[in-house]
This record gives C-alpha cells, sequence and structure tokens, in this order.
C-alpha cells in the first residue's frame, strides 16, 4: 500500500478500511445507502484544492471529561501536556457549556445546532421501551441539518471516528449509521452501527448486544487500544484526502468508566490518585492526551497542523456514580470545584473548557472567560469560518470572533432540558444529593434559573458573583426570577410533548 507524507497505514487500519468498503458496497447495492457523489458530482467538474483560508477540521469530543480534569484547568495529580499545549498556543473558553449533562442528547446538540430537547433528545438512547417511557428518541433524525452535512456541502470530506451513541445498539439495529448523517466515512463503537470495533474486556454485555444486531462488519479489541485505533484512521483519512478541506469527528471514550487504560499507562500513575479507581481514572486521562499528542505530531509532519481547526471539550461532566465514593473517597475526575456533576443541570455537570487550536487562523495565548458559548453555538461557528451557509432553524450564534480574541458579549438566551414534562420515566440522578438540580434551565447574561416540570421550584443564581451555585438569590431578585421563569416556561411550552417518539 502506498505512502503518503511517510504515513504507512498500520495492518488494523488497512483492516479496517476494508471492512468499511466492504459494507459500504454491500449496503450500496441493496440499496440500503445511496452511491458517494463523487468530487465532480458535487461541485460540476474538478474540485478546485483547498484554500488556505478555510481550515480544515477536527473535532475532539471526550466523554465525561469534567471541567477541572485537565492540568491547564487546574489539575494537580497529572499533567495533560499536549491538550494544554493547544490550549497555550490557540484560544481557551471557560464558559462554554453542553447541550445536556448526558452524552446522547449532548452529541445531539453539537452535531445539530439545536437545543436537543427541540429533536426529542431528552436523555441517552437506550432500549426501546426505556426510550417509550423517557419520551426519547430511538435514533437522531437523520433529515435535520448537521455540521458534517453543512461542510459536505462547502466542499468539505467527511468522517467520524469514535463513540457515537444517537442510535443503534442495546435492542435498537436499524438505526440510521453515521453515514446518513453526512460523513463520507463512519467507523464507531458504542452505540452505533454500521462497520464499528467492539470493546472486549469492559462493558462486555453492551458489546454483545452490538454483535448481535448485526447490520455491519465489527471485530473486538481492548478499551485501552481504542484511541490509538481512531488516531490512526484519522491519520488514514487525512493522508487519503490531504488535497481537499476535511472535517473528522474523533469522539473518544477513554475517561468514560470503567477505566482501561492498561498496566503500562497505570504504572506511571499509579498512587497519584486518591483511590485505586482515581488512578486508573487518571492513567485513562494521560493515555488519551498522549495518542492525542501523537496525532498533532503526525498532522505536523504531514503539513496538515497549521491550517487546521482543532476544536476540544466534553460532552458532560465527570461519572457521579455511587460506587466511586466509596469510604469517603470522591469520584474520580473533577468538576473544577462547580457544583453538580454529570446527570445534573448545575454548572459541574454542563460547563467544559473549550480548546480551539488554528495556528494560521487563530488568535495565540487567548483566555477567554467572558464569551459564554453552547454545544450548540458549534454548528454556526463551523459553518462560518467554512465558507458554508447556517442551516435555518439553528438556534446557536457563531462564535467565531473569538478566534481572532474578541469576545462575543451578546447572544440569545440557552436552555436546557433533561427529562420530558409528563413522561413516566426520567433520566438518572446525580449520586450526591447536592448535586441533583431541577430538570428545566435557562442562562441569560450572567443569571441562570433552573426549576422543576410546569415551572415549579425555580432556583436563581447569579453566575458571575456565585459561580458555584451556593446560593439561591430568587427572594432577592424577584423580577429577574419571574422574568426567566417565564422565558424558561415559554420555551418548555414550545417543545415535543411527551408520547412515544418516532
Amino acid at each position: 500500500m502506498r505512502e503518503q507524507n511517510g504515513f504507512r497505514p498500520t495492518r488494523r487500519i488497512r483492516a479496517a478500511r476494508l471492512l468499511q468498503g466492504a459494507a459500504l458496497a454491500l449496503a450500496v447495492t441493496a440499496g440500503i445507502v445511496a452511491a458517494p457523489v463523487t468530487a465532480q458530482e458535487r461541485a460540476g467538474g474538478d474540485r478546485p484544492a483547498k484554500p488556505a483560508q478555510r481550515p480544515n477540521i477536527l473535532f475532539v469530543l471526550v466523554d465525561d471529561m469534567g471541567f477541572g480534569d485537565l492540568s491547564i484547568m487546574g489539575n494537580r495529580k497529572v499533567e495533560t501536556p499536549n491538550l494544554d499545549r493547544l490550549a497555550r498556543e490557540g484560544v481557551l473558553l471557560t464558559q462554554f457549556y453542553d447541550a445536556a449533562p448526558i452524552c446522547s442528547s449532548s452529541r445531539a446538540g453539537f452535531l445539530t445546532g439545536r437545543f436537543p430537547a427541540e429533536v426529542n433528545f431528552v436523555g441517552i438512547t437506550a432500549n426501546r421501551a426505556k426510550n417509550v417511557e423517557l419520551g426519547q428518541a430511538d435514533w437522531l433524525d437523520p433529515k435535520l441539518p448537521t455540521i458534517a452535512r453543512t461542510l459536505k456541502s462547502a466542499g468539505y470530506t467527511t468522517a467520524h471516528f469514535g463513540k457515537w451513541h444517537l442510535g443503534g445498539g442495546r435492542d435498537i439495529g436499524d438505526a440510521p449509521r453515521p453515514t446518513a448523517y453526512g460523513f463520507d466515512q463512519g467507523f464507531t463503537t458504542f452505540e452505533g452501527l454500521g462497520p464499528r470495533v467492539l470493546v472486549s474486556d469492559e462493558e462486555r454485555g453492551l458489546a454483545e448486544q452490538s454483535d448481535r444486531l448485526g447490520n455491519g462488519p465489527r471485530f473486538w479489541e481492548l478499551k485501552a487500544n481504542l484511541t490509538q485505533l481512531y488516531c490512526d484512521m484519522t491519520v488514514d483519512f487525512v493522508a487519503r484526502n490531504a488535497d481537499k478541506p476535511w472535517f473528522v469527528n474523533l469522539w473518544l471514550n477513554d475517561v468514560h468508566d470503567p477505566w482501561a487504560a492498561g498496566e503500562a499507562a497505570l504504572s506511571q500513575v499509579m498512587g497519584k490518585g486518591t483511590s485505586s479507581d482515581d488512578d486508573r481514572f487518571l492513567a485513562a486521562l494521560v493515555k488519551m492526551d498522549l495518542e492525542l499528542g501523537r496525532l498533532i505530531e503526525r498532522l505536523k509532519q504531514m503539513g496538515e497542523f497549521d491550517n487546521t481547526l482543532i476544536v476540544v471539550t466534553s460532552d458532560n461532566g465527570p461519572s457521579p456514580l455511587p460506587r466511586y465514593y466509596r469510604n469517603g473517597n470522591t469520584a474520580p475526575g473533577s468538576s473544577g470545584g462547580l457544583r453538580g456533576r454529570k446527570f445534573s443541570l448545575f454548572e459541574g455537570g454542563i460547563r467544559q473548557p473549550l480548546i480551539l487550536s488554528w495556528p494560521a487562523g487563530a488568535k495565540k495565548g487567548h483566555r477567554d472567560e467572558r464569551t459564554v458559548g453552547h454545544g450548540v453555538d458549534l454548528l454556526p461557528t463551523l459553518a462560518h469560518v467554512a465558507g458554508a451557509r447556517t442551516p435555518d432553524g439553528a438556534d446557536g450564534v457563531d462564535l467565531s470572533p473569538v478566534l481572532a480574541g474578541k469576545s462575543v458579549d451578546r447572544r440569545p438566551p440557552l436552555f436546557w432540558a433533561y427529562g420530558k414534562e409528563g413522561a413516566v420515566a426520567q433520566p438518572g440522578l446525580s449520586s450526591q444529593p447536592r448535586d441533583i438540580s431541577p430538570r428545566f434551565a435557562v442562562r441569560d447574561g450572567n443569571w441562570k434559573l433552573l426549576a422543576e416540570a410546569g415551572g415549579n421550584a425555580p432556583q436563581l443564581y447569579d453566575l458571575a458573583a456565585d459561580p458555584g451555585e451556593a446560593r439561591e438569590v430568587g427572594v432577592q431578585n424577584p423580577a429577574v426570577r419571574d422574568r426567566l421563569l417565564e422565558r424558561l416556561k415559554r420555551w418548555m411550552a414550545s417543545l415535543p410533548r411527551y408520547g412515544p417518539a418516532s
């Protein structure tokens, strides 16, 4: 197999590529998916070389990484030098929010630019019966506009590597594959269909369920090896598409429990955590950072780094599961002192750092503490830098001015829904009582209001004065409370009502 820019695909990559190619050929023959559109068909002729002002885009989404887990965000147990370097040499936003405190809904917000509850995502995609009880869609509607489809329309070639969790898994074997959402190439693992790798050592039961579903070629691998596999596939994809602008979703699940970094990685951090669970978490975090560092070095060697916009963030806060609180320990992963963790609409469950690295186009070394960003902003932001049109109906705003060091000081209110009014079941709860939040929230300026179904039991916080949400101030600010509650109730009334979701 030929080399490009010094890169020779590994045996695992060649095997994965054969799996993908065979799967696509079979799907086209069977009429399951359309044949790939050629460059000539898209552009009406030869596709022009990618202009320097339009960057390649690499979106790294880390599953369950907390606000304080990177060393640049305060982690003093271990170092994450490669992600820290991207943040120090690029732009770092510290008031960036996920679209939800749980993975499926958060990912739906990133991909569509819509508040996920508006498209029937209010928890995670589970089995069919649970989804009915939640009022949760079995999979993301493939007719919705997506980042991938938006960038593809502007001439980008697109790929998804890594976790999906937007449909497919458990007892759902007929969900669309990632290629149905605008990705030219898709390869996944957890809760996704099509060509995929199944984890052989952790969460084996879910992997076996996926295996029984069929719907795509698959093989088995240790969890500790997945990020290296995805990074190698990214390099291979870039090498084959270096004459075009490209977009890659690189969605990692190293720091989602259970953690499995391997014995070598674990030996390097042993004793640095507060418990054996924490050691395993830290080993997974450090190994992930190391693999991303290798990927960055490959991009530099290939001449692809300077004009690549690398976006890094997490899909929700750190794990809250009670088994990690044994013997007085705290759960691994850090919310950076913010209240709440995964499953919570308090800040620790949804607030993240956002790293934007683009050596050829972004201000170097800019830390933005003022701009309030949100997962739904990613689509309009990437559309702008790619020269594409933002689809109608997107809820997000264009954050591209921050790349030049300019804060975005005004924006419409932000909304969250974790669960659905009237649903039989509710999504999971944080294990610590203080972290359990109301199910709905709105932020407008520095004010954040949370409330239960029907707008009941509202809680108001001034995030400028109290980012830890320790002091509820609704009684002191009744006009603000009532105004935000009315805005939130109007938005809640506009959401799809509870009922079996299609």
